[in-house]
């Protein structure tokens, strides 16, 4: 049985491009399901002369008609997402069809602070968060001590829960030698209180919803944030953020059986980057990291950081697509390489002078990791994209179409997408049917 859904999935460590991508498929999608992450993740879309840069909802909420569900598997800046949807909604986006579910967990003030302290406690150790207070809420979720957005409709459990969260928390910052905090109880379930004047009409059963959806052939399509290279237990730990972000995530963030789940699509920008701290083999230096983080933009949508910048490693993406079982490629941002003379792609690791073609658990051999590559003839730039992308694939300069299928052929996987442009309509499609 051919079921109507599709997953998008980061390949690398965020930034790939997701935001567009999904924005794109989800035109004849009904639901749209952010699973994991927070207001850490930055997806940008672009829609005519209208940008979107959107953090904690999820890219549905551009296109009116749509149920753009926020699942059990996220945690949520309350503060922060109405913000967004103010902005969302003087932008001309929808939020009709937003829904959360009632087993997100949320974002506390206190967790942004204990996320600063706690990056300052390590030292010269740092992981470079976002510091957003994504990992402390993580963290209280499975301490089993956290609130949930479900509590935002009970008074009784409202008040239990932020009389016990808030001198625990305190005695945490006096741990740490942090800044103080000056709140009190009675302050704390007041702002959850106003939180669920706001937002108990979007509250519900997400997985009950996209369950239900499902058996009635309705289209589903996920969203991942961050990329496979983040996720907790397979990325570059501890460089890495506090979720499940590859797709058997999609279970037990969105609440949906694996047999769910029909199709899942690896988002692969043409090159790397990273925003943080950990290994990067294949990055750039000096003026060449320069001068690709100019030409791709590469500056973070939600902290503003320039990205660190590389060659495209398929290590990488060998990796991503054995853990997410991808059933194809959308390839990004290949528009940023025009003009290089020369291509290095990285296919195999030296480490301690011996090969591998596979990602080291071990955070020292990833650092001493030297990437092989095989340098691919570059293309020139062309002056209309509109006439490239009506021409499709057979259009774009030979020297990019051998890279491509120079992609396909080591990670044997088609690249069913190619995007050359920011645009929604700067993208050429090769499937055309996705929910067949």
């Amino acid at each position: 049985m051919i079921l109507p859904s599709l997953a998008i999935i980061g390949a690398q460590w965020g930034d790939e491009g997701k935001g567009k991508i999904t924005d794109y498929l989800d035109k004849t999608a009904d639901l749209i399901v952010r699973f994991q992450g927070g207001n850490n993740a930055g997806h940008t879309i672009k829609v005519g002369d209208t940008v979107f840069k959107l953090h904690g909802l999820p890219s549905g909420v551009v296109r009116k008609g749509k149920l753009a569900v926020i699942g059990n598997g996220t945690v949520v800046n309350m503060d922060e997402l109405l913000e967004e949807m103010e902005q969302v909604s003087k932008a001309g986006g929808s939020l009709e069809g937003l829904r959360i579910s009632d087993r997100a967990h949320l974002i506390i003030p206190l967790h942004k602070k204990l996320d600063g302290a706690e990056e300052k406690y390590r030292g010269n150790k740092v992981v470079g968060t976002t510091k957003k207070g994504i990992g402390p809420a993580y963290q209280d979720k499975v301490a089993r001590l956290g609130i949930r957005v479900g509590d935002l409709l009970e008074d009784k459990t409202l008040r239990d829960k932020a009389d016990f969260f808030l001198p625990y928390k305190k005695d945490l910052l006096n741990m740490l030698d942090a800044e103080p905090c000056n709140c009190d109880t009675d302050m704390l379930y007041n702002k959850l209180k106003g939180w669920s004047e706001k937002v108990s009409m979007y509250i519900c059963d997400t997985s009950v919803l996209i369950n239900e959806s499902l058996d009635e052939g309705k289209k589903v399509l996920f969203e991942g944030a961050q990329g496979a290279m983040l996720d907790i237990d397979h990325g570059t730990y501890p460089y890495v953020t506090s979720s499940s972000t590859c797709a058997g995530g999609i279970c037990t963030g969105a609440g949906v059986a694996p047999n769910r789940i029909d199709k899942v699509v690896g988002c692969l920008k043409a090159y790397t980057t990273r925003v943080g701290e950990g290994p990067f083999a294949t990055e750039l230096k000096g003026k060449e990291a320069e001068e690709l983080q100019k030409k791709g933009g590469e500056f973070g949508v939600t902290t503003g950081r320039g990205r660190r910048c590389g060659w495209l490693d398929l290590v990488v993406a060998e990796h991503a697509s054995r853990l997410c079982g991808f059933s194809s490629w959308a390839i990004t941002k290949l528009d940023v390489l025009n003009d290089y003379a020369k291509l290095p792609v990285c296919v195999a690791y030296k480490i301690d002078g011996k090969e591998t073609k596979y990602f080291p658990a071990s955070i020292t051999k990833q650092e001493r990791a030297v990437p092989v590559y095989k340098v691919m003839k570059g293309w020139k730039s062309w002056n209309d994209t509109e006439s490239v992308v009506k021409g499709g694939y057979d259009s774009l300069p030979k020297e990019m179409r051998a890279y491509i299928q120079f992609i396909e052929k080591e990670t044997k996987l088609p690249a069913d997408i190619i995007s050359v442009g920011p645009d929604r309509k700067e993208t050429i499609d090769r499937k055309k049917d996705w929910w067949a």
